[in-house]
């Protein structure tokens, strides 16, 4: 599962499960039931975008969101003798969260399952 911490990390997961799937932009926004342009800005991980359209594009590639506590995080690190640090919100919210390839834990992941076909 990958560790989310931007907007721009999250469009990263979404553009990298499209290719996966060998989907073009507008093949995803047709099965989302959006603009070509609303999967652009989305990949490149615009902050303001919709989060039902979110919710539903996840869906539609077959990934889920998972939520955590910060303490039972902790707990999986302790565990692991990974070391836990909680994310500065401000970075986060200036857009300057970390590289995808940078793991420290968080409150949000996203796993994979099957592709669900927009009706």
């Amino acid at each position: 599962m990958d560790i989310l911490r931007t907007s721009r990390h999250l469009g990263l997961v979404i553009r990298q499960r499209r290719k996966a799937l060998r989907w073009d932009q507008a093949q995803l926004a047709e099965r989302v039931g959006v603009s070509r342009q609303w999967v652009i800005e989305m990949e490149k991980g615009k902050p303001r975008v919709e989060l039902q359209l979110v919710l539903r594009t996840l869906n539609v590639l077959g990934l889920i969101l998972a939520t955590g506590t910060v303490e039972g995080m902790a707990s999986s690190a302790a565990s692991s003798e990974m070391p836990l640090e909680l994310p500065d919100i401000d970075t986060i919210v200036d857009g300057n969260g970390l590289r995808p390839d940078e793991h420290r834990a968080t409150a949000m992941t996203l796993g994979r399952r099957k592709p669900h076909k927009a009706v």
